[in-house]
């Protein structure tokens, strides 16, 4: 609503009240309405200005927004709830690679050479045994109880037995899975796949391994970041080498001895300082009369339960074909 000022009653002056021309205009009576129309045509027009003073009401000092209410101040994160959420955060990428490395892992394979029957179908099965676990058809995890395993030892030995034992499983399924990694790496002629056999469940005649070797081969991976194995069950890939039948890799059905040619990118010759170092880990681990080659190939060394023997100096050689215990002491 706008208020407009109220102008105060305008009063005529006697003197000239109805005198002026306007005036007579307004008083004077026409013939016609024409007439009369031209006549208010031709009279001139006074221009008058209206001032309009719009009033203002006075703000209320009581229309003032209120001021916010301040928010609580939020708690400090301590450093117990960071370290949480850092876990989980770390927890949420470790499953995520799993996944991924499950995915991809038989693209991942190592590339071997490969030349000749046995090697060939050595990379084929390694590779069948890749797909297979990276697929989901075996998902046991190994347990690692040493002495302590509850099937009986005549169960561990693959090399003469019909059937796959659990324990046996488990552990070729973890070997085979530092295969699809890039870990475990194989030579020419390939025995890897002779692992792959075991992961699958299958025993192969001629081709299985004495549950202390895949053992050795674990431990070595639990303290290299690579291993190379060149030999396993000679039976499998047709060899006859050095010892020949009489060799733990071709004996009693193969494949109770394993050669060990890399470590880290490293060439093994049985008297260099990583495998010295291996041998050193070993030594506690292996039932007494465990087998050790290349005895001429490195200084003198104090062990307990290797005893060692003569052997080419371009690998690391370790057999249990003597040795007391069905297992090594590690868990």
């Amino acid at each position: 609503m706008v208020d407009v000022e109220q102008q105060p009653e305008l009063s005529d002056d006697p003197v000239s009240a109805f005198t002026t021309a306007e005036e007579l205009t307004a008083t004077q009576t026409f013939p016609s309405r024409r007439a009369a129309l031209e006549a208010e045509r031709s009279r001139p027009r006074k221009r008058e200005r209206i001032v309009v003073k719009p009033t203002r009401a006075a703000r209320s000092t009581a229309a003032v927004r209120p001021a916010r209410a301040e928010r609580p101040a939020r708690p400090v994160r301590t450093a117990v709830a960071r370290d949480r959420r850092e876990r989980r955060r770390l927890g949420v990428h470790a499953v995520v690679m799993l996944a991924l490395a499950a995915f991809f892992g038989t693209a991942a394979l190592p590339a071997y050479a490969t030349s000749g029957e046995g090697s060939t179908v050595g990379a084929a099965r390694t590779a069948l045994a890749v797909q297979t676990l990276t697929g989901g058809g075996v998902t046991q995890v190994v347990a690692r109880d040493g002495l302590n395993i509850q099937e009986a030892p005549q169960a561990l030995d693959s090399t003469t037995n019909p059937t796959v034992s659990p324990t046996v499983q488990a552990l070729a399924v973890q070997l085979m899975g530092a295969v699809a990694s890039g870990r475990l790496v194989g030579s020419t002629p390939n025995h890897l796949g002779e692992i792959a056999d075991l992961a699958e469940g299958r025993a192969v005649q001629s081709c299985g391994i004495d549950y202390r070797v895949l053992q050795a081969i674990s431990v070595a991976l639990d303290n290299f970041n690579q291993v190379g194995v060149s030999d396993i069950n000679r039976r499998c890939t047709g060899q006859i080498e050095g010892a020949g039948t009489d060799s733990a890799h071709y004996a009693d059905g193969g494949g109770h001895a394993v050669d060990f040619f890399l470590l880290n990118g490293s060439p093994l010759t049985g008297g260099d300082a990583k495998s010295v170092e291996l041998i050193r880990i070993l030594d506690p681990l292996v039932p007494d009369g465990t087998g050790l080659g290349q005895v001429g190939c490195r200084s003198s060394m104090d062990l307990t339960n290797f005893k060692p023997f003569d052997d080419t100096c371009n690998h690391l050689h370790i057999d249990f074909l003597k040795s007391d215990g069905p297992a090594l002491r590690y868990g």
